[in-house]
């Protein structure tokens, strides 16, 4: 909100004064996995003087409540009357310790502050969700995150590798987990069947998963804890699947239908060309 700004008290008031504005472009999710891989707090941010006047070392100031960022102020030399400035310097530290330590979803705000000396000149408030250390924020805020809970070290990929390897024996088949080496489509076919009978032979049951979760996200298990359970949503299978099958060698990819989720592999050595593709033709390729 806008200090030089005020509401009229009467219909015939309409007219507003030439103010500061801060036009900030922010994430507005963050999980562990956000510091993990880099994801920028700040994709944008512009201040524009819409006054008559030029105004010279004013300071913009980032903080955020909780404290699951670290605050910063840059100081700009001078803002010009009817001018803007755009940031060049985007860099905000996220907090490790104070996401990783998140068990349960909680409300934030990131808040920015234009003033000069003790005037407040322009001010923004943006809420933020901060999300459990296994909890994923969906496809709108955070689907190029969904690899980060692809483990395939987690230990009980091993058990199900194992497993894998002695039922592509049983059938006569080499029990190696060579993932393309072999170059033959048929092997990672006959490699991603062991994997997948591996997975069934579990007898995992299935966990409804929360409404809408394609798109709003959801806590997502661990392979250890679907080994141990035996309880899992079709997202956390997913991501199961796809992480014994990296960890075979194999290239995976998670699709996300309305309000499901599949796992597929390339019997080829390819990849899609981004992490995540939203053109349905490439899929069909």
């Amino acid at each position: 909100m806008d200090n030089f700004e005020f509401e009229p008290s009467s219909p015939k008031e309409t007219a507003r004064p030439p103010s500061f504005h801060l036009d900030a472009n922010l994430a507005n999710t963050f999980t562990f996995a956000s510091h993990q891989n880099s994801i920028p707090v700040i994709r944008s941010i512009r201040i524009e003087n819409a006054t008559s006047e030029t105004v010279q070392n004013v300071r913009l100031e980032l903080t955020a409540s909780p404290a699951f960022l670290r605050a910063k102020t840059w100081v700009i030399d001078r803002i010009n009357a009817g001018d803007d400035v755009v940031l060049s310097d985007r860099r905000i530290d996220l907090d490790p310790a104070y996401l990783a330590g998140l068990t349960e979803a909680e409300r934030g705000d990131i808040t920015l502050r234009l003033v000069k000396g003790e005037q407040l000149l322009a001010e923004t408030i943006a809420p933020v969700r901060l999300l459990a250390r296994d909890e994923w924020g969906g496809v709108a805020d955070m689907g190029q995150l969904l690899p980060a809970f692809v483990m395939p070290n987690d230990p009980a990929i091993v058990r199900l590798l194992r497993s894998a390897a002695e039922k592509l024996a049983a059938h006569g088949h080499s029990s190696a987990l060579d993932g393309y080496q072999s170059s033959d489509p048929k092997r990672a076919y006959m490699l991603t069947a062991s994997v997948y009978a591996a997975i069934a032979s579990l007898g995992v049951y299935y966990a409804q998963p929360p409404a809408s979760f394609e798109r709003n996200g959801q806590k997502i298990r661990k392979p250890k804890a679907i080994v141990e359970n035996g309880l899992a949503t079709c997202l956390d299978t997913s991501v199961l699947f796809a992480a014994a099958l990296e960890a075979a060698g194999l290239h995976s990819v998670v699709i996300m239908l309305d309000g499901h989720a599949i796992t597929a592999v390339w019997l080829v050595k390819r990849t899609l060309p981004k992490t995540q593709e939203t053109d349905i033709t490439e899929l069909r390729k």
